[in-house]
């Protein structure tokens, strides 16, 4: 959704809370997650097990919570003394069966993984995965992969995949509460309002 996608409810003046992004040119409360600090956790946790250089499974469309995500990855990476440079990005379509696709093709050009990985979501790092398991590289002893978004199927994966929750009741509940704050105060301003994530650790990761 585009800024201008907007315009219809600014005719009929309707209360509006948007969730799970914004626009900084649009003054409509927001409910978000902070990205920027799952991001950070999860590449943190990573760089500790790994004791190095983690890469980054990208996506390879861009989206805004993806570059909030790409940003708290590259700090974590400079906050552990490490190059930000140095860690190697791999683009991979947004979708299971796309990250698979894509890794594989990369592995098949003769190209080496790192030790570990942080993954844009749960979708590209199951994706990469089941490609890495399929050319033989065992997760978590040979390659470490982190997920983003804690989708439901991460606990079936074998091994089940270390993500980034995210409190998708939660951010609902949040944005109800805030119409309902927004319809009955007429002179309220606009909120951004910004819920944490935590880290599910699991079995992708070296201990």
């Amino acid at each position: 959704m585009k800024g201008a996608d907007f315009a219809p409810f600014e005719r009929i003046k309707v209360p509006i809370v948007v969730l799970d992004t914004y626009f900084h040119a649009i003054p409509y409360d927001c409910v978000i997650i902070n990205n920027f600090q799952g991001a950070f956790t999860a590449t943190e946790h990573l760089i500790k097990r790994i004791k190095g250089q983690p890469g980054y499974l990208k996506s390879s469309y861009q989206i805004g919570n993806f570059d909030e995500r790409a940003d708290g990855f590259f700090s974590a990476v400079r906050a552990a003394g490490l190059s930000a440079s140095r860690s190697p990005v791999i683009r991979l379509t947004p979708s299971l069966d796309g990250a698979y696709r894509d890794m594989l093709d990369f592995l098949e050009q003769g190209e080496k993984p790192v030790a570990g990985y942080f993954a844009d979501n749960d979708n590209i790092a199951a994706g990469a995965m089941k490609a890495l398991l399929e050319k033989g590289y065992r997760v978590p002893e040979d390659v470490s992969i982190v997920g983003f978004d804690d989708m439901p199927f991460c606990t079936y994966l074998n091994p089940p995949l270390s993500t980034v929750n995210v409190p998708k009741d939660y951010l609902g509940k949040t944005a109800v509460e805030r119409l309902a704050q927004i319809i009955a105060d007429k002179g309220a301003c606009p909120l951004k309002i910004e819920v944490s994530t935590k880290l599910v650790k699991r079995k992708s990761v070296i201990k």
